[in-house]
């Protein structure tokens, strides 16, 4: 009978996670030179990116200036205040957050990614991963992460850890654990495995309409706009985004010969009136890769997301994935 090694599971959940969080900082990299270029204040930004992260399972957004200090986050203390903080290039002084500093040096058509593995941060002791990638107007350092919980996405329980779990067992070293212990469970894991993707799905349809709406105060035309989306398509998962209007009218879109009405519609329903709505549409087959797509409406900006991403069948998350026979 086929098993699945905690190890794989743990890798293939590291390797999931950074390639939705690369979207993710790509389409922020994007959304916070729009807002800019609209006319608003750090301040202003600050509240666009508390808006997309109170509504989805993003934790923290951290953007730098060239020199490599913060002055846009979502994060703050237990008094309210932004958290101060600069990027250092010494690992002796941040033993994690140095890696990121490269960025800078990057030049805006770099498309430079750094993905660490989850591991425990030295601010808090929390165990947190962390994706950024380099500004696409100025050198700057696009960051996000994702804490992982104990709790979060629900554990499995009786005798198999969930995917979290296996990722914190990863962090503190312990590979013969991970190696030794298997699971058939399979049906459970892709269930945890597929609600983690549509989650992480949800913020990149989140922060698309964030930065179509705020391209748009921009004065931003069209084909710019488009081809900005073209842009982070290519160096990321998302293989299709779509934005549409209130009624489902497609306003922007990184397909060249994008429909007149957003694709899926007729599955999304009422749209509530200062309500973010998400929709997990269902598994879609082509040739050899399962179809996922996620549509989520924003309300503050009256817009419609989507964002449609093509899974090979040798992923884990992947419907028709089949575990290894594994020898007894």
């Amino acid at each position: 009978m086929g098993k699945l090694s905690l190890a794989t599971i743990a890798k293939s959940l590291d390797e999931m996670l950074d390639r939705q969080m690369t979207g993710q900082a790509r389409i922020a990299a994007h959304l916070v030179v729009a807002a800019e270029a609209a006319g608003c204040s750090p301040s202003q930004v600050i509240t666009i990116l508390e808006s997309v992260a109170a509504s989805t399972v993003l934790d923290e957004l951290w953007i730098t200036d060239e020199t490599g200090h913060v002055y846009l986050t979502n994060v703050r203390d237990d008094d309210g205040e932004l958290v101060p903080f600069a990027f250092s290039p010494d690992p002796k002084v941040q033993k994690q957050a140095s890696a990121f500093y490269s960025l800078l040096q990057e030049p805006i058509g770099a498309n430079a990614v750094v993905a660490q593995e989850a591991q425990v941060r030295e601010i808090d002791w929390q165990i947190f991963k962390y994706v950024g990638v380099n500004g696409v107007d100025k050198p700057r350092i696009v960051q996000v992460g994702n804490a992982l919980a104990f709790e979060e996405q629900g554990l499995l329980t009786d005798t198999y850890a969930s995917p979290v779990m296996t990722a914190v067992l990863g962090v503190f070293g312990e590979p013969e654990l991970l190696e030794s212990s298997f699971t058939t469970r399979l049906p459970e894991v892709h269930v945890i495995f597929e609600a983690i993707l549509s989650q992480q799905m949800a913020v990149h349809c989140m922060l698309a309409a964030a930065f179509i709406a705020s391209a748009g105060n921009a004065g931003w035309t069209e084909d710019d706009i488009n081809a900005r989306l073209r842009r982070i398509a290519e160096h990321s998962p998302i293989a299709e985004i779509y934005v549409a209007s209130h009624s489902g009218a497609v306003t922007h879109s990184n397909v060249m010969d994008a429909p007149a009405m957003l694709p899926r519609m007729d599955a999304v329903g009422p749209l509530a009136a200062g309500k973010v709505k998400t929709v997990e549409h269902a598994w879609e087959s082509e040739g050899a890769r399962a179809c996922k797509a996620v549509t989520v409406f924003h309300p503050e900006v009256n817009r419609l997301a989507q964002v449609v991403e093509y899974v090979k069948d040798t992923a884990l998350v992947s419907p028709r994935y089949v575990i290894p026979v594994t020898p007894d």
